[in-house]
């Protein structure tokens, strides 16, 4: 029987709130933006926690499919797999999907254009006809209804978190084959990371950001960390190295390490050592032991097992939620917000995003026991699997 790895689920709601407000910094408190930044480019940062999930699904793909595939691939068993990863991520993009075409279709009956606020109506895209931009395009509904919008050439589009879903079904697509690869024991192929690093390090160099989220680059994103994930499971200790890994020291010093790199304006070094770091936080709290410690109580507990737990809905409903929920503000009042963008308080803005998180934490867990839940049972239930008892929710 496989060792649980709880820690992992908890790192996945935490990153899930950070990636909610990255997006929500451009649309929910965009006067604000500015001036967190000159404190902090904690904010700015946040897209990289998008990679981490790369990673840990790479790592927790590895780590729960192993046994099935350690005795060679075939269609059959490939099949059963990708059912079982549709199952997971399918149901409930969906229904997003569906939520936010609605809303489009509503705006285009009654002539309602885009709006997000003042830092998009800078930018010139207030007022944009439904349908046209800049998110919820008519071109891009079919390649988001198959999966492939985070491969092509236009920007993000409608839920705009599903570019990273698309990128994480093309990986999927291709684990059975880098399972023939990385089931060795990772020090035979320790080369690996080091080209992973390289070909980050290229695109970085290339961008200037590791912010890709289209092209056949998004997709090479992607893979380099589910790649990396999956030969982080293969790492296995000594006994005495697991006992200095399995140490709150480490992790201490892991997370101020990660909290202090971000701080940091966008650069190369920046970039390439939290991907670094990214990486090392996951190998070591998946190597985590019971045992009585605080800061163990800290990070994994009901509540932030409980983040984890709904950490897919929330990354998915965030966008739904700032981009058609100020739509939708905007239209039944504009001077509500109106008001809202003209506030500098920090007491006021504070208030704003604990209300924000409030009704997306609400939503999200509403979407977790009614759609998320639900569907992937039903639909594992028609293709004949049961639901398989992964470690931590991929």
């Amino acid at each position: 029987m496989q060792r649980q790895l709880p820690l992992l689920t908890p790192i996945r709601g935490i990153a899930a709130l950070i990636v909610t407000y990255f997006h929500a910094r451009l649309i929910l408190f965009p006067q604000w933006r500015d001036s967190i930044a000159e404190s902090t480019h904690f904010l700015e940062n946040g897209y990289l926690w998008v990679d981490i999930f790369f990673i840990l699904s790479g790592f927790v793909m590895m780590y729960v499919y192993q046994s099935t595939f350690a005795t060679g691939s075939s269609l059959k068993k490939w099949r059963g797999f990708m059912w079982l990863r549709f199952s997971r991520i399918y149901p409930l993009f969906f229904v997003t999907l569906a939520a936010l075409f609605i809303w489009e279709y509503y705006k285009s009956i009654h002539q309602i254009g885009f709006y997000a606020g003042p830092l998009f109506d800078a930018w010139g895209a207030t007022g944009i006809p439904p349908f046209s931009g800049p998110f919820n395009r008519t071109e891009t509904l079919v390649p988001n209804l198959f999966l492939v919008n985070g491969i092509l050439s236009q920007p993000l589009s409608w839920n705009i978190a599903g570019w990273s879903l698309s990128i994480e079904w093309l990986c999927y697509l291709v684990f059975p084959l880098l399972m023939s690869v990385l089931l060795r024991p990772a020090k035979s192929n320790a080369w690996l990371p080091v080209l992973i690093m390289m070909v980050l390090g290229g695109m970085v160099s290339m961008h200037g950001t590791l912010d890709i989220t289209s092209t056949l680059n998004a997709f090479v994103r992607g893979i380099c960390g589910f790649t990396l994930g999956m030969w982080l499971s293969r790492i296995s200790f000594s006994p005495r190295m697991k006992s200095w890994v399995n140490h709150d020291g480490l992790l201490i010093a892991l997370i101020i390490a990660l909290i202090s790199v971000l701080q940091f304006s966008i650069s190369y070094t920046v970039t390439m050592t939290t991907y670094v770091l990214f990486a090392l936080l996951v190998l070591v709290a998946a190597n985590q032991q019971n045992r009585s410690s605080l800061l163990l109580g800290l990070l994994d507990n009901k509540v932030t097992q409980f983040l984890g737990d709904i950490s897919y809905s929330i990354y998915l409903w965030h966008s739904v939620l700032l981009l058609a929920g100020v739509e939708i503000l905007h239209h039944i009042n504009p001077y509500w917000t109106a008001w809202w963008y003209a506030q500098t308080s920090a007491a006021t803005v504070l208030t704003g995003i604990f209300i924000f998180t409030a009704v997306l934490i609400t939503v999200s867990v509403c979407s977790y026991y009614l759609f998320e839940r639900p569907l992937m049972k039903w639909m594992r239930g028609m293709g004949g699997k049961r639901t398989t008892p992964e470690v931590s929710k991929a």
